[in-house]
């Protein structure tokens, strides 16, 4: 399981430096070099990572091998050892997940809209129900998105939130006084993982807020929309060994 940082790319301003999309404006070819980087680091080859195309839904793929083109979904499950799940944020929440005994992975991409859509709790009960996943076997991690002391949001995410998630107040904190509240992706996903059966003790999480930490993550929010994409990357290599150390990444090796 791997999340990047923004340092250490080839990108320059404003996505520098380690940006992972051409979205916001950057040149492919900075992109690729990027990609190449972090591969270097983690031992695999760009071209065995799942990107999806992503449209804050809760459509799933599956990827028994790398497809042709990204597929349309906010998450990617594979259940074939050398191919990578992965998503791209900077701001929504980054979720990996693994099953260390059928060693089958998946990368889920949860802003407001998947989260309120229950896109976690949807790849848990795939996992268990296609994949044949044990919850308690299953390992995931949360990576670095907005936190609640930055994630003000309005009515148009607040009513959602409240009519179609569980106990939906516990993850509404408070009142920046113009009538706004804050939200916590983090917490309400987590609770997601914990509610499919996971574990708390195998729930990771980087806890840090993309928002709050300009030298270390792009923020979409932050930033205002010019800003680059971080990677979030899961899966199971051939040879079963993972670098004791990656430079400028946040990392969980099993």
């Amino acid at each position: 399981m791997a999340f990047s940082m923004r340092n250490g790319g080839h990108s320059g301003a404003p996505w520098n430096s380690l940006n992972f999309s051409t979205q916001g404006g950057d040149e492919a070819e900075h992109v690729r070099r990027n990609l190449e980087l972090l591969g270097t680091h983690l031992g695999i080859a760009p071209e065995q990572i799942v990107f999806c195309r992503q449209v804050h839904g809760d459509a799933v793929a599956i990827a028994h091998r790398v497809p042709d083109q990204e597929p349309l979904a906010d998450a990617v499950i594979s259940d074939h050892v050398g191919v990578f799940p992965a998503v791209r944020t900077a701001d929504c929440l980054p979720i990996l997940v693994l099953d260390p005994v059928r060693r089958t992975a998946a990368a889920i991409h949860a802003g407001w809209k998947g989260t309120v859509l229950r896109i976690t709790r949807k790849v848990i009960r795939m996992l268990v129900d296609e994949f044949g996943a044990r919850p308690a076997d299953l390992f995931a991690a949360l990576g670095p998105a907005i936190g609640p002391c930055c994630y003000e949001v309005g009515d148009a995410v607040i009513k959602p939130f409240t009519r179609n998630f569980p106990e939906a107040e516990r993850f509404i904190i408070g009142n920046s006084g113009n009538g706004r509240k804050h939200l916590d992706l983090a917490g309400a996903n987590r609770q997601e993982l914990l509610s499919s059966g996971i574990a708390g003790e195998r729930i990771h999480s980087v806890g840090l807020c993309t928002s709050c930490h300009e030298g270390l993550f792009f923020s979409y929010r932050r930033d205002r929309g010019l800003t680059g994409r971080h990677m979030a990357v899961v899966g199971f290599s051939p040879t079963g060994t993972c670098p004791d150390s990656l430079p400028k990444t946040l990392h969980f090796s099993l």
